[in-house]
């Protein structure tokens, strides 16, 4: 039987599975690195998707993936180890760091640029990377890294609850503040406030609002460094602020608001809820109706900016028997692990707040574990 084949009845056999899992302390970084094949780090947004799928995906007789946490937990350090002792690093926080401890990882010079990485030695220390924007603007198909789809999420423009800002914007009103060609909505004072360097929701964000890192960099949007850059989908940046206004993840959102009835389908997975004040806007483009980014506690996919985020490895290893098992094809156990939630199954990525693509409509929008898209970066 050839290695699909073998994918195909471990995919149904387990990604099927309901899991009934008994209570542990809550999870953070892995304690037993060495116990799990595949080390992932990366992105904020997705990180708490990531531990849950680190508790649940069972491969070759024991859990497949371990993830580290994107901010340091309770007791935790800036720096992590994975594989061994001698995989210690700087702890990526965000896409891009994840993408870049990735290319470290699989031996690629990061020339004068390795930032958080200098002096490390990260050569085989990572496999996969969680991340939540793709590297560039225009879609590629060939590259050292392969995007691989792990579900759909929405970023909406996230205001302070006590704020007398209203509650649908239509696309452009947002576009002018973040441009900083308006500094207020309705006529109230408004703050715009995008996430720290190197989060993947930073980068959605800026290349949805049409904006480049060099504009911020030169001060050519003054508006958007009057506020230091927060960790990405804390609302506590709006606590005490009704005039600012911020990109957030909806799913993150929705996973914040359920995080007990996270822990309870999966005792080892804690989400912080960082929400605070923090409630989401409707939008529209010209010539839409309003859409909602989440609709009875669910992701809408129909929301004006959405977005797939990635399990992102390397080209080279996609045949690789665990990692095809784990990531690629409709049927990979990341896109098809479920747990018990009120005596039914349900996917861990939806539990987690994100949607789940039924149809490709491009390269940027693509079914969970398709892997088309691809770039060196």
């Amino acid at each position: 039987m050839n290695v699909k084949s073998l994918r195909h009845v471990a995919g149904a056999s387990l990604g099927a599975l309901v899991l009934l899992l008994t209570a542990t302390p809550a999870l953070a970084d892995p304690s037993a690195p060495t116990a799990r094949p595949i080390a992932m780090v990366g992105s904020d947004t997705t990180q708490d998707l990531g531990n849950a799928l680190a508790e649940t995906v069972v491969a070759n007789g024991g859990k497949a993936v371990a993830s580290w946490d994107a901010r340091p937990p309770v007791g935790g350090t800036t720096r992590v180890t994975t594989k061994d002792t001698g995989c210690s690093f700087t702890r990526p926080n965000g896409s891009g760091a994840g993408r870049q401890a990735l290319r470290a990882a699989l031996g690629q010079d990061l020339g004068a640029g390795a930032g958080i990485f200098q002096g490390d030695n990260v050569v085989g220390c990572v496999d996969a990377a969680r991340s939540s924007a793709y590297s560039g603007t225009v879609a590629g198909t060939t590259g050292s890294l392969t995007y691989i789809p792990a579900g759909v999420d929405a970023v909406a423009p996230a205001i302070n609850r006590n704020s007398d800002f209203p509650r649908n914007n239509s696309f452009a009103r947002i576009q002018r503040v973040f441009k900083c060609f308006d500094n207020n909505i309705t006529g109230l004072p408004a703050q715009p406030v995008i996430p720290q360097a190197g989060s993947g929701t930073r980068q959605f964000w800026l290349q949805q609002m049409e904006i480049t890192e060099q504009e911020i960099t030169l001060g050519d949007v003054p508006c958007l460094t009057a506020v230091a850059f927060p960790q990405e989908h804390d609302g506590s940046v709006l606590t005490g602020n009704p005039n600012r206004i911020v990109p957030f993840s909806a799913a993150q959102f929705i996973a914040q608001t359920n995080s007990a009835a996270i822990t309870a389908a999966i005792p080892s997975v804690t989400v912080q809820d960082r929400r605070g004040d923090a409630i989401l806007t409707g939008m529209n483009r010209p010539g839409q109706p309003v859409q909602q980014p989440v609709v009875g506690g669910v992701l809408n996919p129909n929301y004006p900016l959405n977005r797939d985020v990635y399990h992102v490895v390397g080209t080279n290893r996609l045949a690789e028997p665990l990692i095809d098992q784990v990531f690629v094809g409709s049927d990979a156990l990341v896109c098809n692990q479920t747990v018990n939630v009120g005596g039914n199954p349900r996917r861990v990525v939806e539990l987690l707040g994100f949607g789940v693509r039924t149809t490709t409509t491009d390269l940027f929008h693509q079914t969970c574990g398709t892997t088309d898209l691809k770039a060196n970066s």
